[in-house]
């Protein structure tokens, strides 16, 4: 006869519910971002949102139910997308997604503002690949938005 099969067991499958199965994204990058930018880097995290939104933003994307080639997403991260983008879908469920340059200044900015106190303007310009004068108009932006608060 043989040896008996040994049952194989499926690990569950991620569902979006769980908090596990979203990547984990720093909080005060996520605070800067627009709602609808916000909610693509949650689901997908900073990595794979910035590859995705260069193909797919800039333009009214349809996030279907199910996985779809033509979104190039795996099914986890098609339902965790629908989930967090839920507020923002129409009755299509479509959603204008923003340009993936929106991502990359902001996280730019955020990271000056943060070196800001221990780098010097001209070594963040040069590292930015900006002026001087654009690095303390950044930093200039951060100190203004603390003011306002009081």
């Amino acid at each position: 006869m043989g040896r008996p099969r040994q049952r194989q067991t499926l690990s569950p499958v991620p569902t979006p519910e769980s908090e596990n199965s979203f990547p984990s994204v720093d909080e005060e990058l996520l605070k800067t971002l627009p709602a609808v930018l916000r909610a693509v880097v949650r689901a997908l995290g900073f990595g794979r949102a910035r590859e995705w939104l260069l193909d797919h933003g800039g333009v009214n994307v349809s996030v279907p139910a199910y996985r779809t080639q033509a979104l190039g997403l795996e099914p986890d991260e098609l339902a965790r997308l629908r989930q967090t983008l839920k507020p923002h879908l129409d009755a299509a469920g479509r959603c204008w997604m923003p340009k993936a340059d929106k991502l990359f200044l902001r996280v730019r900015d955020a990271q000056i503002r943060k070196d800001k106190t221990s780098t010097s303007i001209n070594m963040l310009a040069r590292r930015n690949n900006l002026s001087s004068r654009q690095i303390l108009n950044i930093c200039r932006e951060d100190d203004e938005r603390q003011f306002d608060l009081f």
